[in-house]
């Protein structure tokens, strides 16, 4: 999707590539009409034409935007245009965990145990706030969880939840598409990994997985 750097979709011009992944790829953008800096995810068109897809699309999107947390990418927009479908965010600036552990594991070094606490603590704090509205994540993995540079309480940064819901998505879809995987399996509950029906408890399973892996500095499978 790299091609798509210098174009506009509607009044959002694509400046930069973030990030790739199985649904989609992040793109930091300018906000013409409100000139600020937006992070869009557009998704796929192979999984953008599946059936039905577009209508869950927007219904995810709305649930998403609804919700009003700091530790909550905020949702500013969504839409469509020349058949791309796109969600625009807030722009947050620096890394996320996933980034921010690559780093220290290249310096031999790692998180520590008190800031690994106070991270899963206030994930969690999120987690719950999400839980209470109805919305479950399906995806928690240091990759989408972005660190806000604003110190929080024991923190130098806030961490920022991102991709809320949209793990929802895929289920059913029909992806044949060569090398496209999309779950992270290291993270996954078991009955999410089977295709069972999940609830609270699988993010809880998912975060988990992540506070082994910052004690230990492994995942455990």
């Amino acid at each position: 999707m790299e091609e798509l750097i210098g174009q506009t979709l509607n009044r959002y011009k694509l400046t930069a590539l973030l990030g790739e992944g199985g649904m989609g790829a992040v793109f930091k953008a300018y906000d013409l009409t409100l000139t600020r800096d937006v992070a869009i995810k557009i998704m796929h068109p192979h999984i953008a034409r599946q059936p039905n897809f577009q209508e869950r699309f927007l219904q995810e999107a709305r649930t998403a935007a609804r919700l009003n947390h700091p530790g909550i990418v905020e949702v500013h927009d969504f839409g469509q245009d020349r058949s791309l479908l796109y969600i625009v965010m807030e722009f947050i600036p620096g890394n996320n965990l996933g980034q921010m552990l690559h780093e220290l594991r290249q310096n031999q070094e790692w998180i520590l145990l008190s800031e690994t606490i106070e991270l899963v603590r206030q994930v969690a704090q999120t987690l719950h706030y999400a839980h209470q509205a109805g919305v479950l994540h399906r995806d928690i993995k240091p990759d989408n969880i972005m660190l806000r540079p604003t110190p929080t309480q024991g923190l130098p940064y806030q961490p920022v939840i991102t991709d809320l819901g949209l793990a929802k998505l895929t289920a059913g879809l029909a992806i044949t598409q060569e090398g496209t995987s999309m779950g992270t399996p290291a993270y996954m509950s078991p009955e999410q990994a089977l295709g069972q029906e999940t609830d609270a408890r699988s993010d809880v399973y998912s975060l988990g997985i992540l506070l082994f892996q910052l004690v230990t500095t492994r995942l455990p499978f």
